[in-house]
């Protein structure tokens, strides 16, 4: 396999004493994935994921024992096409980027509906695309509109309070496939294709792209506390600050005995990092030790 990643971060450390244990959560008896494209864990421990080709959402503990799903191939809310993102945050509040329905539902952890976001233009009479979400801690919430090129910010009440990208120039955002939101930094997002991670403060002003390129392969961004997680096929990495070299919490060979694993996603929860694989349908759980 082609490297990843250049040199310089494959050279980034996992501290010595560190031992890695992996356990795999799905799929399980009660717990089938099929395309799946998303995950994310919430303050209460409770793994959300986000099951594409079953048109559904699903809750499950580290068990792997659903705790509630809400679903079904359609346009009513708690209904879907295509799923492609799920967001849960800290308080009580789920997320999920409903992409063929070309909108963004708001659930409580128990998955019962709240709300949904659209993005309606002036003259429209269809939705933008949603392509990409994040979510801040006091429940802003950033969305990339494919059709204009635009990263948006909506308060918690679904009002527009702040836009970033044009067509041209240094300010054109386009094909974004992934954002997350880092507390006291800022919006960080991924433009396939583009190579770089590039970054943006809260009101969605320019600030320096990470100075790191994606050489191949799709990138997932996740947040934990006010580090950015970045997963790339087998490569996961935690950069906490602007200026310092990413730590490397995850490489191809920790893995090795899971045969051709390759991560769609991936999310830390404190010390414990979650792993999605969509070809397989399955999530995993990585543990630290000391030896």
């Amino acid at each position: 396999m082609k490297a990843l990643l250049t040199a310089a971060l494959l050279a980034a450390w996992l501290p010595v004493a560190a031992q890695i244990r992996w356990t795999r959560i799905v799929p399980s008896p009660t717990v089938e994935l099929r395309d799946p494209r998303s995950i994310s864990v919430a303050a209460d421990g409770l793994i959300y994921v986000a099951d594409t080709g079953h048109q559904r959402v699903v809750a499950f503990d580290s068990s792997g024992t659903v705790v509630v799903e809400t679903g079904g191939f359609g346009d009513a809310h708690g209904q879907f096409r295509w799923p492609r993102a799920v967001v849960a945050d800290r308080g009580n509040a789920v997320w999920v980027l409903d992409y063929g329905n070309r909108r963004i539902e708001k659930f409580t952890r128990l998955l019962v509906y709240q709300g949904t976001l659209e993005i309606r233009i002036a003259g429209s009479d269809r939705a933008n695309q949603p392509e990409a979400l994040a979510l801040s801690p006091q429940g802003d919430l950033f969305v990339y509109d494919r059709d204009r090129g635009k990263l948006l910010r909506y308060d918690p009440l679904f009002t527009l309070q702040a836009e970033s990208g044009s067509g041209s120039g240094l300010q054109f955002i386009s094909n974004v496939a992934s954002m997350a939101f880092v507390p006291r930094r800022g919006l960080f997002w991924w433009e396939r294709g583009g190579g770089a991670v590039r970054h943006a403060d809260p009101l969605l002003n320019p600030a320096a792209a990470l100075p790191l390129r994606i050489s191949e392969g799709d990138v997932n961004l996740s947040s934990a506390d006010t580090c950015l997680i970045i997963a790339s096929m087998q490569t996961v990495l935690r950069v906490c600050a602007q200026d310092s070299p990413p730590d490397t919490l995850l490489t191809s060979g920790d893995l090795s005995g899971l045969g051709e694993f390759r991560t769609t996603a991936a999310c830390l929860a404190g010390e414990v990092l979650y792993l999605l694989d969509k070809s397989a349908g399955a999530v995993y759980r990585v543990d630290y030790t000391s030896k």
